[in-house]
């Protein structure tokens, strides 16, 4: 039974509000959210928009696309934390928008409506959505570029349509290069090869990429790495070298993770469209007949390839198999639209209330495992968790009650409308888990009392977020990290060690220095004068007297 125009409406309106109602609420977590927020912030109080600085320190990690976009975020509304995460959400929200499409016509509007649901309430999907990392731009090019592919590539496709949907995959490639690097490139080539290969259809090589496709990826990727590589001769050996061939293949990042990693996270992330999921990819693998392009088997093809080129990798992150998502819904919500409907109420019903059994588990499994994280989980914190598996369950008693009324529509979107308030409930909760992973209350003690000479040391630590909430660099001690490339370059803009900022103290006149309470205690031991001025409970600011 179909949904009506008004609800129609209601849906995406209420759809909007959960997915954009909590950018603002929460602190920048560190170290991913507060970098990718300091970056942009310095290229735009720098004006230099071409090579990438961490605290005024040079930082070839990542090429430059998400930085401009959230430093433009910046010069239009101010810097904010949902500024800050503008691009993740708006990224999200368009790949959720394509995947409605991609399933609409691939399979039927209605599969659509599915497909955009599964995707924009898959828990990972959301939370990525919302937190302030590279990984969202880069799976919705990724996702413009495959669903492009598929497009391109089928048999209904007129010479005119495969010319346009190939030229559109390569360009997202290579906006995919400039979001996160050669992954945007070699994971599109390696799902054309595999199928190429299972399938024994060489044509589609020669199908995928014409000539001047291949000039326009090269057009747009190719510049700002010849501008940033004129501009700094050591970046290609760190981008591409390290950054590309040792984070694979060694884990020398201290990232390493068992071989079934990405399975368990795919399991847990694609919740609680999980079990149409994997079935969709089953079916998609097993269906596929003899002759002519299967989009379907392509999709699943592209969700082995990516599960099995990050399950090689030496360096192992979760975030890293978000691009499987978009492909995972349309395979999802062609199941969802073809099993029985009793079939999909018990998949979503037991899969929901999961969910919501995790969920509510959460604050005592962290008591349990993580007693150091969980320390102040308690009151309010704890009852977030418990609040936020109640849309869980709530969803799976909707999902029971649209099944027995014969309202496969209602069913998915209850579900759906379910996780998203869910996830956003669940993210006030996790801010909650450790206060020691923000620096905003001890920043926003200390910024009145900068003034444009004031100094700030950081010892033995970077807590990534406090430039953004001071709104200036700080002078790093004793700590290199991930900075060590800008530092060798720059080594002035440190102290390089203890004893040196030791003897430095007591000449400065106007200075704060931000540390651990153990490390400040045995500094005041040491005889250094220090007056203190803020505190949090993990660090401790005090000022030159």
């Amino acid at each position: 039974m179909g949904l009506s125009r008004t609800v129609w409406v209601a849906l995406p309106a209420a759809a909007l509000v959960l997915w954009f109602v909590g950018l603002q609420a929460r602190p920048l977590w560190d170290p991913d959210e507060g970098r990718y927020a300091e970056i942009p912030r310095e290229m735009v109080a720098s004006g230099d928009w071409l090579t990438p600085r961490l605290n005024d320190l040079i930082y070839f990690e990542k090429p430059p696309l998400q930085y401009w976009a959230t430093a433009v975020a910046y010069e239009l509304f101010g810097e904010q934390h949902w500024s800050a995460r503008l691009w993740a959400a708006l990224t999200g929200l368009g790949g959720v928008v394509l995947a409605f499409y991609a399933g609409a016509r691939l399979i039927e509007p209605r599969a659509g409506l599915y497909a955009a649901a599964m995707l924009a309430s898959s828990i990972l999907y959301f939370g990525l959505a919302h937190f302030n990392t590279l990984d969202m731009g880069l799976t919705f090019f990724l996702e413009v570029a495959i669903f492009a592919l598929v497009f391109g590539l089928r048999r209904e496709a007129s010479a005119r349509e495969s010319r346009i949907w190939l030229h559109l995959a390569w360009a997202a490639a290579a906006l995919a290069v400039l979001s996160k690097g050669l992954i945007g490139l070699v994971l599109p080539l390696g799902a054309v090869a595999a199928y190429a290969l299972v399938y024994r259809d060489r044509t589609v090589w020669r199908k995928a990429a014409p000539l001047t496709a291949v000039a326009l990826f090269a057009a747009i990727s190719v510049p700002w790495f010849v501008a940033v590589s004129a501009e700094n001769p050591d970046f290609a050996s760190f981008f591409f070298v390290h950054e590309h061939f040792t984070r694979f293949l060694t884990t020398q990042h201290h990232r390493a993770q068992p071989w079934w990693y990405f399975g368990l996270v795919l399991g847990l992330g694609a919740l609680p469209w999980t079990v149409p999921m994997l079935a969709g990819t089953w079916r998609a693998f097993s269906g596929r007949g003899r002759n002519d392009f299967d989009p379907f088997a392509f999709l699943a093809l592209w969700v082995a390839v990516v599960v099995a080129f990050f399950s090689a990798s030496g360096s192992k992150m979760a975030p890293y198999i978000l691009p499987v998502l978009p492909a995972l819904a349309i395979l999802g919500a062609r199941h969802l639209a073809q099993i029985p409907l009793g079939v999909a109420a018990r998949e979503l019903c037991a899969s929901a209330l999961v969910a919501a059994v995790i969920l509510a588990a959460a604050p005592y499994a962290m008591h349990q495992f993580a007693p150091d994280k969980a320390a102040s989980l308690s009151g309010a914190p704890a009852g977030i968790f418990w609040l936020a598996a109640a849309p869980w369950a709530a969803g799976a008693a909707i999902a029971m009650w649209a099944a027995r009324y014969n309202k496969r529509d209602a069913l998915i979107v209850s579900v759906a409308l379910a996780a998203l308030a869910a996830g956003q409930l669940t993210l006030l909760g996790a801010a909650e888990l450790s206060p020691k992973e923000s620096i905003l209350a001890l920043a926003q003690e200390i910024r009145p009392q900068l003034k444009p000479s004031t100094r700030v040391y950081v010892l033995q630590m970077y807590p990534q977020s406090l430039p953004v909430y001071l709104q200036r660099t700080v002078t790093l001690v004793d700590y290199r990290g991930e900075l060590k490339l800008g530092l060798a370059r720059e080594p002035h803009k440190a102290v390089a060690t203890m004893r040196d900022f030791v003897a430095l103290w007591p000449r400065e006149r106007d200075a704060i220095a931000i540390m651990t309470d153990s490390l400040h205690r045995r500094l005041v031991a040491a005889g250094l004068p220090m007056t203190v001025i803020a505190r949090d409970s993990a660090r401790i600011a005090v000022r030159r007297p």
